[in-house]
């Protein structure tokens, strides 16, 4: 397995916080949804008013369920794929590395850079189209890219998730996605202060994520999951929760953000290898 880790200078550095604060704040609460132990150790050696950041709750316990759902995908497709190849794309100071389960088949092949693992970090521009071809392999490929792809204009988007399907023989995609309402909101009347005091934007929506099987040939839709029905949503705090309940009987709103999970490739290969 060789996770690789490439992140994008063109975003404005403190957008990286914003979810690094959320598994923090997740990780002091009674009941953590995520339960990451590393965040606040991160955070401890930052030199940053972390009170800049302003989040609500609910907020941070969204995150906390969108990461701890990224994190159950991957350490699946690691389970049962021998020798994968991990794309953690856009991936901050996030510590899945250390969170997930790698399988009994890791290869030790920079001991020095993650004792024990073979672990990669580029600080790289993902839109770049060459460092894609640094990375060789036959086996199977992972592309995380958690909260990346809404922040990009849709024609990257496309660009991105075709320059993966093309470059690499089979594997699976992990990302999320807001609908065309939330986009309007997010960029309107209803912004998220810590996202948008950092002056980053959102860019790209996906109202039927069916449609983005059209990329490429063998990209398949195999798991689409709701925020407001996502598992982890049951820890929120019982108001929180009953308004993600009500979310889900309006559609426009239970779309507003969804966590996708595509394949692409030889399809059934990736799990019997």
């Amino acid at each position: 397995m060789i996770p690789v880790t490439p992140g994008i200078p063109r975003f404005r550095p403190r957008t990286l916080l914003v979810t690094l604060i959320a598994r923090a704040h997740d990780f002091r609460t009674p009941r953590p949804i995520l339960g990451d132990p590393y965040a606040q150790h991160i955070l401890d050696r930052l030199d940053f008013d972390v009170t800049k950041m302003t989040m609500t709750p609910n907020q941070m316990a969204s995150i906390a369920v969108r990461t701890s759902n990224f994190d159950r995908w991957t350490s699946d497709f690691l389970q049962h794929n021998p020798d994968t190849t991990v794309l953690h794309l856009a991936c901050g100071l996030d510590s899945r590395m250390d969170r997930v389960k790698w399988g009994d088949n890791t290869r030790k092949v920079q001991p020095t850079s993650l004792p024990g693992r073979d672990y990669s970090l580029l600080g790289i521009d993902v839109l770049d189209e060459d460092w894609i071809h640094d990375i060789s392999t036959d086996g199977p490929v992972l592309a995380v890219m958690e909260g990346l792809l809404c922040y990009l204009p849709e024609v990257d988007v496309k660009r991105l998730l075709q320059q993966i399907c093309q470059t690499f023989r089979r594997g699976e995609l992990l990302f999320e996605c807001i609908n065309s309402m939330t986009l309007q909101a997010l960029n309107g009347t209803k912004p998220i202060q810590s996202i948008s005091g950092t002056g980053a934007e959102f860019h790209s929506c996906v109202d039927d994520p069916k449609t983005l099987e059209l990329l490429h040939p063998g990209l398949k839709l195999v798991e689409s999951i709701r925020l407001a029905e996502a598992p982890g949503v049951e820890m929120f705090p019982l108001g929180f929760r009953a308004l993600m309940y009500l979310r889900s009987w309006i559609p426009s709103v239970r779309d507003a953000a969804r966590f996708l999970r595509f394949q692409f490739g030889e399809i059934g290969e990736v799990a019997n290898e």
